[in-house]
This record gives structure tokens, C-alpha cells and sequence, in this order.
């Protein structure tokens, strides 16, 4: 890689500045920027998500908590009946209950 001196630095940087310069603006109508300020108005107080898309947002996180309550019952639950004897479990699982053994005999 070669080192540029500052006279070639100069050269680039008047290059750049010019091509800056004579850049052209786009061209945008008062009804494109009335749209965009009254977005952006909008946006700041509030009001740019429509009230669906609250609710549904709503839904999906009690949706959510509910599963995971409902994961949590479930696995203590194995956890209670895995210290039981393993009939009873088979029984509980299968829905058999005069297969069970009785515990006092």
C-alpha cells in the first residue's frame, strides 16, 4: 500500500467536497412531508400502535404465563409421584385405579 503525500490528500478531499456539494436534493412534494410530521407526531404521543396489536400483544403474554404455570404444576407433580411406588404411578398414569395395590396390608 502506498502513502499518499498531502498534496494527493488535498486533491481527494476537494474531489469529495465538491461531489458533496453538487449532490442533488430529492425531490419531495409538501404532502410527503406533512405525511412524515404527522407520523412523527403521532409516534410521540403514543398513538402509533393500533389498539389490536395491543390486545393481541396482551393475550400472548397471559397466554404465556398460564403455560407456564400450568409447566410448572405439571413437572411438580411427576416430581410428588415419582417418590410414589411405581404402580401407583402406572396407575395414576393410565387411568387404572383397581390395579393399585393397597398400602396397608
Amino acid at each position: 500500500m502506498t502513502r499518499l503525500n498531502d498534496e494527493h490528500l488535498k486533491k481527494v478531499e476537494r474531489a469529495l467536497t465538491e461531489a458533496h456539494r453538487s449532490r442533488q436534493e430529492p425531490s419531495l412534494g409538501a404532502d410527503w412531508t406533512l405525511r412524515v410530521m404527522r407520523d412523527i407526531r403521532r409516534e410521540a404521543a403514543g398513538q402509533g400502535q393500533s389498539m389490536i396489536t395491543l390486545g393481541l400483544e396482551r393475550l400472548v403474554w397471559r397466554t404465556a404465563a398460564v403455560a407456564a404455570v400450568l409447566a410448572l404444576v405439571f413437572t411438580g407433580s411427576v416430581l410428588f409421584y415419582i417418590n410414589q411406588d411405581a404402580v401407583e404411578l402406572t396407575a395414576l398414569l393410565s387411568n387404572e385405579v383397581d390395579v393399585m395395590v393397597p398400602l396397608s396390608e
